[in-house]
């Protein structure tokens, strides 16, 4: 952790808010044998009942227990066709601390207890307890199988390696993990009637956007808010779209705020001295001009009655009329009186189209 500090405090300072027995090795108990915290369990749980969590309850759990039912018939067939005693990731694991349990000197001390010690010529040792599967390096009380310091002591006395394997890691706990059977269940059609009325799904209703179909990610995982992705920016800065600087993104960019600063008091300026040059001081003889909006709507024109219609007809009509009588009469330069027309040939004149007038003229 000193390390870290000198490297980058903002680092040293999220890891310090995070408990310790979540991401540190040397505050790992012993009793889950394993070396690492990850939850790939269930990122793989996960992603294979994508489509069944988007059912209903029972047919959901229904599609869990065939999944289950069929994972655990496959498992209990493959392990009886494996030859080894140890199953076959861990015998990987075991066979490279093997190789490294080469570069280890073991001196032998008595009552199971060795000295090991680095033929490198650093001055690094450890101790280890066969009797006990321990070592002061503490991965072998972790990880359940022998470490390469344990490694050396096992290749210095001739003995068995899988006789310091726990056993959670044999053939043996695997067939008894899957021994149990997960029985099949009838259908809807065979379920025993009840008197009970029968129990209605709630009303269904659709959220609003696209479904979601990842699940929601704890504190400790890495996500854009997390404690850890914080971290990780560390190693990885982020670029900004705006003056394509490492360290910020375009909201926090400076080279940005100080353009917009800037832009602001140009265009402020300009209107402060517009309103100071033209102020004026107000008449209090003079009453308030009043203002008056006009609406924005669009009228449309009003369609003309047949009053109206059969008036502008006979307007036509006796200016036509007037026209002709003054033709006719040209050397006699006098007034051509036209009577009214009566209410019938009114009437025919609305009802005739505006084509037909030229056979009355």
């Amino acid at each position: 952790m000193k390390e870290i500090q000198l490297v980058d405090q903002g680092a040293y300072n999220l890891l310090m808010e995070i408990p310790a027995k979540y991401w540190s090795k040397s505050i790992f108990n012993y009793f889950s044998r394993v070396n690492t915290l990850v939850n790939n369990m269930c990122e793989c749980f996960n992603s294979v009942i994508v489509e069944a969590r988007e059912k209903p309850i029972v047919s959901m759990l229904e599609d869990i227990r065939v999944y289950l039912m069929n994972m655990w018939v496959d498992n209990r067939h493959s392990i009886v066709t494996y030859a080894g005693e140890i199953l076959p990731k861990i015998n990987k694991n075991i066979e490279t601390e093997f190789d490294k349990g080469g570069e280890w000197l073991a001196i032998y001390a008595g009552r199971d207890k060795y000295e090991v010690s680095s033929n490198q010529g650093n001055r690094d040792k450890f101790v280890v307890d066969l009797k006990l599967h321990e070592c002061s390096c503490r991965k072998f009380q972790l990880t359940g199988y022998p470490c390469e310091h344990a490694m050396s002591c096992i290749r210095k006395m001739g003995l068995d390696v899988k006789d310091y394997v726990n056993k959670c890691y044999k053939k043996e706990t695997y067939v008894d993990c899957y021994q149990h059977v997960i029985y099949p269940v009838n259908g809807p059609n065979l379920w025993a009637r009840t008197e009970n009325d029968d129990v209605l799904p709630p009303v269904f209703r659709k959220p609003i956007g696209r479904p979601k179909l990842s699940r929601n990610k704890t504190g400790d995982e890495s996500r854009n808010n997390g404690p850890l992705a914080k971290l990780s920016m560390t190693g990885q800065q982020q670029k900004c779209s705006y003056c394509f600087a490492l360290g910020h993104n375009k909201r926090t960019c400076p080279r940005r705020r100080k353009v917009e600063a800037s832009a602001k008091k140009h265009n402020a300026a300009p209107q402060a001295k517009k309103s100071a040059g033209t102020t004026r001081t107000p008449n209090p003889n003079k009453n308030p001009a009043k203002t008056t909006t006009k609406p924005t709507t669009k009228l449309q024109p009003k369609r003309k009655s047949n009053t109206q219609v059969g008036e502008t007809q006979e307007s036509q009509t006796s200016s036509k009329r007037a026209r002709c009588s003054s033709s006719a009469s040209q050397p006699q330069p006098s007034i051509a009186t036209v009577t009214s027309p009566s209410r019938r040939t009114l009437k025919f004149m609305a009802e005739t189209p505006p084509r037909a007038w030229k056979a009355l003229g």
